[in-house]
């Protein structure tokens, strides 16, 4: 009997490498994700820094275009902040698609596995019946042979 081939077996192939490349660009991903987290952090501390120093000077003695200074650059790290924060649930949002992407793609790779399985259980059935025929046959063979060989001339 010839050997077993699953017909899908270059599909099977091929879905398991794109799904490879869904996990890489998923680590890519909360990559970013972890990245923008340390930026916003980052931003925040600074804008503490910079509240702290501005209440500091403004319990002393703070000039009018220093005031303007503080207000202004509290104001554009806030607006960092957020815009920062919209990026990060960009990322996120694209964290899930490719999360869902990844799902999708395994329920195919299962499917066709399952199939591949029930195949090879069939093809594995097909062979095991072919050899009990063989050896049927050599046990049927081997007896005439034995039998003739006893009977006397």
């Amino acid at each position: 009997m010839k050997k077993f081939k699953f017909s899908l077996e270059k599909i099977l192939q091929l879905k398991e490498q794109v799904l490879k490349n869904l996990k890489n660009s998923l680590g890519t991903l909360q990559m970013q994700l972890r990245e923008k987290e340390i930026e916003i952090e980052s931003l925040k501390v600074k804008y503490r820094v910079s509240n702290e120093i501005y209440n500091d000077k403004s319990s002393k003695s703070i000039m009018p275009y220093e005031i303007k200074f503080y207000k202004d650059y509290m104001n554009s790290i806030l607006n960092s902040i957020k815009k920062a924060e919209e990026e990060k649930e960009l990322i996120l949002k694209k964290i899930e698609a490719k999360k869902q992407e990844i799902i999708n793609l395994n329920i195919e790779i299962s499917s066709i596995e399952k199939l591949k399985e029930k195949k090879l259980s069939k093809y594995n059935y097909q062979v095991q019946k072919v050899e009990e025929i063989l050896i049927e046959e050599f046990i049927s063979s081997s007896s005439i042979n034995t039998n003739s060989s006893l009977k006397p001339n």
